[in-house]
């Protein structure tokens, strides 16, 4: 039986892969999310069009002083985000962690 978390992993991994863009004009989501090493809690954030926001989202799990996994980001095009982000959502609801979203935080300059 494979390890919950790293089956969560491998499937974030593989549906939203980072993508390069031919047009700068083109509209990019990135997505970041890491687990709770100790509350079974997924945390994620998502921003549109925005330069990276990674150490951003790193620095209010710690501030907020939650234990976490490394976090992890993945930038890709707005249709393709979507469906990875209903994938992702829809596989995190049927385990047995809590999900978070903390977008409107994570935009915070810390």
């Amino acid at each position: 039986m494979i390890n919950p978390i790293f089956r969560l992993l491998l499937i974030a991994a593989l549906l939203a892969p980072n993508l390069a863009f031919a047009d700068a004009e083109q509209a990019h989501v990135q997505f970041c999310w890491a687990m709770g090493k100790f509350d079974h809690t997924i945390y994620f954030a998502e921003i549109e069009n925005r330069e990276d926001r990674q150490a951003s989202f790193d620095t209010l799990l710690e501030i907020s002083g939650i234990d976490h996994h490394a976090v992890k980001c993945r930038t890709s095009d707005s249709a393709t985000h979507r469906l990875a982000r209903a994938e992702l959502l829809k596989n995190w609801r049927a385990s047995e962690f809590e999900i978070v979203n903390t977008t409107f935080l994570s935009d915070l300059d810390y």
